[in-house]
């Protein structure tokens, strides 16, 4: 027997347990008018046998009377016997012999009318028990139309009738009236209508008893889980956000999956700060683990809160983790960004060597090697340059940025010619400049020796250069 019939069950059987001493009482009162000595005698012991929970007893004293007795009993006689036996066979759980001797004693139809209508009542619980949901529905109804006063279990039992028929529109009306006539909040009849409403699609309705059912039983986690399920349904993204977060500021969000859907919250409402401190916090605790997905989303939320200096190492964890290159591919982005050439050169490295890349992220991963190798090179540095010419011949190979990696291979060629034009000049200007203050020298020793004065071994030497024969002593 399923969990849902046993509960049923445990509550038809204090029903019938209790209108089976209300049926005692009334023989005790009415042995001597209505009942022959014999049966009521016999009846009386089977009751007190029921008074024990004796069940089998007092089943076995019923079966010998309608035996012994059975075909000459008066319809008053008979019908009683058979309601008392059928509440017997309820507490013992024969609920087929139950519902075959209620249903024999209100065709006979010699009982009270109060007891009749206590005889139909008890049938619709006992095919409800039984899931013949169709004759439970059809008996309370017959019962609702007497002099009766129908509890909340009643509608309760009748909405869930139709609700096991697929008949969720005939059930809603009936779960309104048990909530309406319920003493006091009961999550059973709020959970059925939840899910009645559910299959109705009424989302509006059921978001309005949703936000009731969460202020009733605000410790219950299902609920909030569901209004903000319901909020998003609707668009309705800051209410759904709201409705998370007050459950985690309750204390109830200890899932991985809600704490992290609840941080992407935080990113989609500009708050990507609060977002990572909650999984970095979470992390810590042991509730979100560390692993590549969610280091991923760490990173992700640091880098929107432009807290990139925390966002790279996270990644770089990530990434380390990673069975492709991919994070790799982003850490290298990142580390471009904060101009760490070297480092995201080697995250480059990395990304290639572990493999799994898109197309389009190789593409644009070689177009940026180049850029970080370029970036490391310093004037007349050719062989750096030669290194993020390579990278850019690689990146020309893929369509989507062949004219941006030409443009660059290009405008490195431009400085090496720049720069071997610049030395050639220099150079020429370098030679014009020596032969010029080689001429001066020259001049100046002339000077020297026309004046007669004293030659050093440097002017002696220009002058012999020159071809100029030293001047012949006078004296």
């Amino acid at each position: 027997m399923n969990t849902r019939l046993s509960r049923c069950l445990v509550l038809l059987v204090l029903a019938v347990f209790g209108l089976s001493v209300a049926f005692a009482d009334d023989r005790r009162s009415q042995q001597s008018r209505t009942l022959s000595a014999n049966v009521a005698q016999d009846l009386l012991a089977a009751y007190e046998k029921m008074e024990e929970e004796n069940y089998p007893e007092a089943l076995s004293r019923l079966n010998r009377l309608m035996r012994e007795r059975g075909d000459r009993m008066t319809d008053f006689d008979r019908a009683s016997v058979l309601q008392i036996r059928g509440a017997v066979h309820a507490n013992l759980e024969n609920m087929d012999d139950a519902l075959n001797d209620f249903a024999e004693a209100l065709r006979i139809g010699a009982l009270p009318s109060d007891q009749n209508e206590r005889l139909r009542f008890n049938l619709a619980q006992l095919y409800f028990a039984t899931e013949r949901f169709r004759e439970s529905i059809d008996f309370f109804n017959r019962w609702l139309e007497g002099d009766v006063e129908p509890s909340a279990n009643t509608f309760f039992m009748l909405s869930a009738a139709h609700y096991q028929l697929d008949e969720f529109a005939e059930a809603l009306p009936h779960i309104d009236r048990a909530i309406e006539l319920s003493p006091e909040p009961n999550r059973r009849d709020f959970d059925l209508k939840n899910i009645l409403l559910s299959e109705l699609n009424r989302v509006e309705a059921r978001t309005q008893l949703m936000k009731e059912m969460v202020a009733l039983w605000p410790g219950e986690l299902s609920y909030w889980r569901q209004l903000s399920g319901l909020y998003i349904d609707q668009d309705m993204q800051m209410e759904s956000f709201a409705t998370l977060e007050s459950a985690y500021l309750a204390g109830l969000l200890e899932s991985a999956d809600d704490l992290i859907i609840l941080a992407q919250f935080y990113s989609t409402f500009n708050n990507p700060y609060r977002g990572a401190r909650l999984i970095e916090a979470e992390m810590e605790r042991g509730r979100v683990e560390r692993n590549v997905r969610n280091l991923e989303l760490l990173s992700q939320l640091w880098s929107q809160a432009r807290e990139h200096r925390r966002a790279i190492p996270v990644l770089r964890e990530a990434a380390g983790m990673s069975e492709t290159g991919e994070l790799y591919f982003r850490l290298g982005q990142s580390l471009l960004a904060d101009e760490r050439n070297e480092e995201a050169e080697t995250a480059f490295d990395n990304a290639l060597r572990i493999g799994g890349l898109s197309s389009s992220s190789e593409a644009e991963l070689w177009m940026l090697m180049g850029t970080a190798r370029f970036n490391q090179s310093g004037p007349g540095d050719r062989d750096q340059r030669r290194l993020a010419d390579q990278a850019f011949a690689q990146a020309e190979r893929f369509a989507q940025n062949r004219q941006q990696a030409r443009d660059w291979r290009t405008y490195i060629r431009a400085i090496n010619e720049t720069e071997t034009r610049q030395a050639l000049l220099e150079q020429e200007q370098s030679e014009r400049l020596a032969a010029a203050a080689e001429e001066r020298f020259l001049q100046s020793c002339r000077a020297l020796q026309i004046a007669g004065r004293e030659l050093s071994a440097e002017c002696q030497e220009v002058l012999q250069s020159a071809g100029e024969v030293e001047p012949t002593d006078t004296d």
